[in-house]
């Protein structure tokens, strides 16, 4: 009785395991997605399986979104390049290096990705940043402040102050300053003070959604960030 009690136990723990695995090989569904490119890098030839079997070439805006891009498979959505070795009179082999990698959140179905540049030798080329695409979340005609400045910062949007660390904010409506633009300000603490490190009236057409994606200074020992627009016009939506 012990025995069967045991190799029950283990046939269940068994159970549990398989399932685990299959839960994480589940297809996420379909996920819509659009991309942009920050930064200095080589954006040609970077692909990925749409489905089984079927190959999209990405394609990235700079300031304007991409192309709208459909995905059904594993959460795990790999981007590669593909390299090609062998002749026809031999073997064709067709490999694929990995060049970035995200994990799809559960329940999330459309999203902006934003690839930049790895800088380290052990990471993969490129990292990601997905920021959920949900309209309710992020309207029409709102700001949204991605800092990767690496350092805490003080704002201002429009009336609203408030603090922004490392990562994404919520969404700033900027619909009553489409006339005159948008006053945006940043300082940042150091030993001798706040310093401003950015400091502007920004102008947006009207149905527009914005990220407004703030990076260190170019220059050693500067304070002035540097500032990127990435627009979304929601009639291409």
């Amino acid at each position: 009785m012990a025995r069967r009690i045991a190799n029950l136990v283990l046939l269940t723990i068994a159970g549990w395991g398989l399932n685990l695995q299959l839960e994480a090989q589940k297809p996420s569904g379909n996920f819509r997605f659009w991309a942009y490119r920050t930064g200095d890098a080589n954006w040609a030839d970077i692909r990925f399986e749409a489905k089984a079997g079927e190959i999209d070439t990405l394609t990235l805006g700079k300031i304007v979104k991409g192309r709208v891009h459909n995905y059904e498979g594993s959460p795990q959505l790999t981007f590669f390049r593909e390299t090609t070795t062998g002749s026809p009179a031999s073997t064709i082999r067709v490999d694929r290096k990995p060049v970035a990698s995200i994990k799809i959140p559960p329940g999330v179905t459309e999203a902006m990705l934003i690839f930049s540049p790895n800088r380290t030798a052990t990471s993969t080329e490129f990292a990601i940043t997905l920021i959920e695409a949900d309209m309710a979340r992020f309207p029409p005609n709102s700001i949204r402040i991605l800092n990767r400045t690496g350092a805490r910062l003080a704002g201002k949007i429009g009336t609203n102050s408030q603090y922004f660390n490392e990562g994404i904010s919520g969404a700033f409506d900027f619909s009553n300053y489409l006339e005159d633009g948008v006053p945006v300000t940043f300082l940042v603490e150091t030993e001798e003070g706040p310093k401003f490190v950015f400091d502007k009236q920004l102008q947006y057409a009207t149905d527009r959604r914005v990220i407004l994606m703030l990076q260190p200074p170019r220059r050693k020992g500067s304070y002035k960030i540097q500032v990127t627009n990435l627009i979304e016009k929601i009639d291409d939506h």
